[in-house]
C-alpha cells in the first residue's frame, strides 16, 4: 500500500492524496452486484483539478492519436529515405543532369590553366626577368586577381551568367594561346602581358560564376550534397594540373598550353547548349530548363 501511494503522489505530482484514495475505499465498500466497476471506471475518468481544461480521452480521441503518431513515424521514414547526400545525389533524376554540370564546371574551371599561372607564374617570369623584378610581378598578379574578381561581382547580376561566363572563357581561350605562343617563340614581353591577360579575363567570370551556377541549380534540399560534389571536384582539378603541368611541359614543350585552350572551348561548347541563364529565375524555372 504505502509503494502505491507513493506512485500515486509521483502521477498526481502533489503530497495531498489522501481524499482520493479515501473517496476510493468508500466506493469499494459501498459497491454491490456489479456496480463497482462502472463506479471505478467514472471515478478514473474524472479530470484532475489541475488538468481540468484537458477533455478526457474517447476512444475516437485515442485511436486519432495513435493514427497520428503512425502518420507521423511514416513521414519520418518517408523523409529518411528521400534525403540527399553526397552518396545518393546522382540517383535522383531531378538532381542528375545539375550534378554532372556542376561538376563539369567545376573540372572544366581548372583545366583552363589558370593554376599554371598562379603556381608557376614565378618560374615562367624568372626564365624572362631577375628574380627581385619576378617575384613584384607575381605579386601584381595576384593583385590582379582580387580585383577582377571583384569587379566580377559587381557586374554578374546586371549582365548574367552566361554573358560573363562565355566572354570570360573566350578572353581565356585567346589569352593562353598568345601565353603559349609568346613562351615558344621567345617573346618576352608578349608572355608577361598574356600572364596578365589570363587572370583578367578568368577572375570576373569562370572564376566566380561556376561557384555561384552550383548555388543556384539546386534546392534546398540538395544544396549541401551538390556544393560538397562541386568543391570536391574543383580541388581534384587542381590537384591533377599542379602534378601533371610541369611533366606535361617537359615532353610537350610549351604545346602544352594547346590542352588548356581545347578543354576551353569543349567545355564551352558543352555550356552554350546545356547551361541555362539563371539571373532572375526561380530554382522551378532553372530547374524545368536544365
Amino acid at each position: 500500500r504505502a509503494e502505491a501511494r507513493n506512485i500515486l503522489r509521483k502521477l498526481r505530482q502533489t503530497a495531498n492524496i489522501d481524499n482520493e484514495v479515501a473517496g476510493w475505499q468508500s466506493i469499494a465498500h459501498s459497491d454491490t452486484d456489479g456496480a463497482q466497476p462502472a463506479r471505478l471506471e467514472a471515478s478514473c475518468e474524472t479530470p484532475d483539478p489541475d488538468n481540468a481544461h484537458e477533455p478526457p480521452l474517447t476512444g475516437n480521441t485515442r485511436d486519432d492519436i495513435v493514427k497520428a503518431n503512425d502518420e507521423d513515424e511514416l513521414l519520418e521514414l518517408r523523409s529518411e529515405r528521400n534525403s540527399v547526400t553526397i552518396f545518393n545525389i546522382f540517383t535522383f533524376a531531378e538532381y542528375r543532369k545539375p550534378w554532372m554540370l556542376v561538376l563539369l564546371l567545376q573540372f572544366g574551371q581548372q583545366l583552363s590553366g589558370i593554376n599554371t599561372v598562379f603556381f608557376y607564374s614565378s618560374s615562367v617570369l624568372e626564365k624572362i626577368f631577375s628574380s627581385h623584378v619576378s617575384s613584384i610581378l607575381t605579386v601584381m598578379i595576384g593583385v590582379l586577381n582580387v580585383l577582377a574578381t571583384a569587379s566580377g561581382a559587381l557586374i554578374v547580376d546586371r549582365f548574367g551568367r552566361r554573358p560573363l561566363l562565355f566572354s570570360s572563357m573566350a578572353a581565356m581561350a585567346v589569352s593562353v594561346t598568345l601565353l603559349g605562343l609568346g613562351l615558344a617563340l621567345k617573346l618576352n614581353m608578349l608572355a608577361v602581358v598574356s600572364l596578365y591577360l589570363v587572370v583578367a579575363s578568368f577572375a570576373p567570370g569562370y572564376g566566380p560564376v561556376p561557384f555561384l551556377l552550383g548555388t543556384e541549380f539546386f534546392d534546398v534540399r540538395a544544396a549541401g550534397a551538390g556544393g560538397s560534389w562541386a568543391l570536391a571536384a574543383n580541388w581534384v582539378g587542381t590537384f591533377m594540373v599542379a602534378v601533371a603541368f610541369l611533366p606535361l611541359q617537359n615532353l610537350m614543350g610549351e604545346w602544352v598550353f594547346a590542352i588548356f585552350v581545347s578543354a576551353l572551348i569543349v567545355c564551352g561548347v558543352v555550356f552554350y547548349f546545356k547551361i541555362p541563364e539563371t539571373k532572375g529565375h526561380t530554382i522551378e524555372e532553372i530547374a524545368k530548363k536544365l
